[in-house]
């Protein structure tokens, strides 16, 4: 459905500066037409689901893994005045306690669903890293939950980087994903929005951050 929508738009976008140009304004370079149509897909995306306030009335909630299992949250945030992204990744054990955790920062515009799967990405690469090999991967991102699962084909924007991060799931002894609303992903939501003052990335291990401390705490109560 993502790819139909960007192509509706970038047929209309092509249209648009037709009309433009027919009336004497310039032609916009192709890299510039699918950028701007791109930005304004993902706009409407975005107002169109702000402007939902009774789809979802239950608020969601962090669950722990099973005992031994380990779980790892994973959100993405996109910087739209600085044309960067960042990417946070929180690891917790059975009883809701942070064994690691990661904000990086990415120097690139990235759209939405782009950087959800590049921190899904990332979520794998950390917690083979910490030693992890027991671990249920959680996003508020269905698409990319979905994509992980095999449930669905990747849109071609992240087909790559799906398919990555499946190539290294065979490393794991057992890996399993699931969805969550955005409430129940606060704490892995606060370090992607962290990674803006980071220069690279940071992450912290046996150690929790001060600004998901309470997040963290309030998940386990």
């Amino acid at each position: 459905m993502e790819d139909v929508g960007l192509m509706v738009t970038t047929a209309w976008g092509i249209w648009t500066n037709r009309n433009e140009v027919r009336h004497g304004k310039s032609r916009k370079p192709a890299s510039v037409l699918v950028g701007w149509t791109k930005e304004l897909l993902e706009n409407f995306v975005m107002a169109n689901h702000s402007t939902r306030p009774f789809k979802d009335p239950v608020e969601a909630i962090w669950q722990p893994p099973k005992p031994s299992w380990y779980k790892a949250n994973t959100n993405g945030a996109v910087y739209t005045q600085q044309k960067e992204t960042g990417i946070g990744v929180v690891i917790r054990d059975h009883h809701g306690e942070v064994v690691a955790a990661l904000s990086k920062r990415i120097k690139a515009p990235l759209g939405a669903v782009e950087v959800e799967a590049k921190a899904m990405e990332e979520g794998v690469r950390f917690a083979w890293e910490m030693g992890i090999r027991d671990c249920l991967f959680e996003s508020d991102s269905l698409t990319v939950v979905n994509a992980m699962q095999r449930r669905i084909e990747p849109p071609s924007s992240i087909i790559n980087v799906i398919n990555g991060s499946l190539s290294q799931l065979y490393r794991f002894r057992e890996v399993n994903f699931s969805h969550v609303g955005r409430s129940g992903n606060k704490a892995a939501h606060t370090l992607a929005q962290f990674a803006k003052s980071v220069p690279d990335q940071h992450a912290w291990v046996e150690e929790i951050l001060d600004c998901i401390e309470g997040l963290v705490a309030q998940d386990v109560m």
